[in-house]
């Protein structure tokens, strides 16, 4: 069976377009992740943001994208696994004309910015 955790289509304007973000596990304490399960419709994306402790992504279903100040990337397959290292910048989410499923594991507390990624 499937876990399921709160969802939320808002989460502070943080998107560029529709997305579904389900908290799987909080974090109990520091130094412990955040698991979330992250929907992005068709090219949606999160605006650039960085996390203190890194973030670990999986794509599970559909066709995304992401991207850090080195590049972008696109039309990753299922399965890709991307590891962001501590305090760096990045986003990602869906690719145009796709949807896209993330599992993200997140160390700390997001430092977000209202930058959007280039389309």
């Amino acid at each position: 069976m499937a876990a399921e955790g709160d969802k939320d289509y808002a989460y502070g304007g943080r998107f560029t377009g529709t997305v579904l973000l389900e908290m799987l596990r909080e974090a109990g304490r520091e130094g412990e992740a955040d698991v979330a399960r992250v929907h992005s419709e068709s090219g949606a994306c999160t605006k650039w943001h960085s996390h203190p402790g890194g973030q670990v992504l999986v794509l599970v279903a559909g066709t995304g994208r992401a991207g850090d100040r080195d590049g972008d990337h696109r039309e990753l397959p299922v399965g890709t696994y991307i590891v962001t290292p501590p305090d760096t910048a990045h986003w990602h989410g869906a690719e145009d004309g796709h949807e896209a499923t993330w599992l993200a594991i997140t160390y700390g507390t997001t430092d977000w910015t209202d930058e959007s990624p280039v389309s």
